[in-house]
């Protein structure tokens, strides 16, 4: 063999080697991981049917938006009977601090008037008699029925008087208090049926993907129990294993990249977790190098807008 074919074969030998340890580099570098979600398990306070769905899987929807309704017979009913009670202690509150109606007073008034005639009669009366009583022309007997029947219907005048003020106050104190009470109680009570009926319309606290529909339209739901589960956009985080050589790379709120078949650039996501205690390395991991090695888990949140799926496979290369 000829000295040119021999540095040939020796330059090619040296390539290939260089080759493969920027590979095996490369691949070394590689962490492997999976997309995972955390998602909005959204359920209904309150037992019951499900009588509407309003959005089918795959469908975006906004907070506020509703997203299934469950029957609502019996909360209507508990909540007309409460603003019926309502109704009723509003009006005996304001009763009581009103006073008597002004049929009532003027009925006052005039019991006031015709004790005002006998009152006016009776002096007049005992007024002409006392003097002959005092000459002895009328019997002593006679003034003294006088003088009683004047006391009499002046106190039947002042009878009718205080009857026409307490008829115009209010009720008493306490009386007041108590009906101020009943009506705050009333309130109360609608107020919490009104909470009861509202809950049996089940609307999204936050926006996101209708990722899963557990229950459909006519089947029953415990309280309590999922009935859809939202993927809001920033939920995706990819779970990655460092080795305990690499740690120390890595702390909270670095960078690393994500790369995945069929996205051309790689996505930045920003670690939030760094678990505390060292694992095996998981089952899921089948890098031949990284087995029966002491690993700790990371976790990275993705950006918004990345079109990857929770499962989906993944590398992870620290920068």
């Amino acid at each position: 063999m000829t000295c040119p074919r021999l540095l040939a074969m020796f330059l090619a030998i040296i390539m290939l080697l260089i080759g493969v340890g920027c590979s095996r580099q490369d691949t070394d570098e590689r962490l492997v991981g999976y997309i995972e979600a955390e998602y909005v398990y959204v359920a209904s306070a309150q037992p019951g049917w499900v009588v509407s769905m309003s959005h089918s899987e795959g469908d975006f929807v906004a907070a506020g938006d509703v997203l299934f309704e469950l029957d609502k017979g019996e909360q209507n009913a508990l909540y007309a009977e409460a603003a019926a009670r309502v109704a009723q202690a509003d009006a005996q509150a304001r009763d009581i601090a009103t006073g008597a109606r002004p049929a009532e007073i003027s009925a006052l008034e005039a019991q006031y008037q015709e004790a005002s005639a006998r009152f006016s009669l009776a002096k007049a009366e005992m007024d002409r008699s006392l003097p002959l009583v005092a000459e002895g022309i009328e019997a002593k007997v006679l003034g003294d029925q006088l003088i009683a029947n004047y006391k009499a219907a002046a106190a039947r005048v002042r009878s009718a008087e205080q009857a026409i003020e307490i008829a115009r106050l209010a009720g008493r104190t306490a009386t007041r208090d108590a009906a101020d009470a009943s009506k705050a109680t009333a309130d109360a009570t609608l107020a919490q049926a009104e909470w009861h009926l509202n809950q049996r319309t089940v609307t999204a606290k936050t926006d996101g993907r209708v990722d899963f529909v557990f229950h459909r339209q006519g089947e029953y739901v415990v309280a309590g129990t999922p009935v859809v589960a939202l993927l809001p956009p920033d939920s995706l985080k990819v779970k990655f294993f460092v080795p305990q050589s690499e740690l120390t790379r890595l702390k909270t709120g670095n960078t690393v990249r994500v790369r995945t078949d069929g996205v051309a650039q790689d996505i930045d996501a920003r670690v939030v977790y760094i678990a505390d205690e060292a694992e095996f390395t998981p089952p899921v991991i089948y890098s031949a190098g990284s087995r029966e090695k002491l690993v700790f888990l990371v976790e990275a949140r993705l950006p918004e807008g990345t079109g990857l799926r929770p499962g989906l496979p993944v590398d992870v290369i620290l920068q």
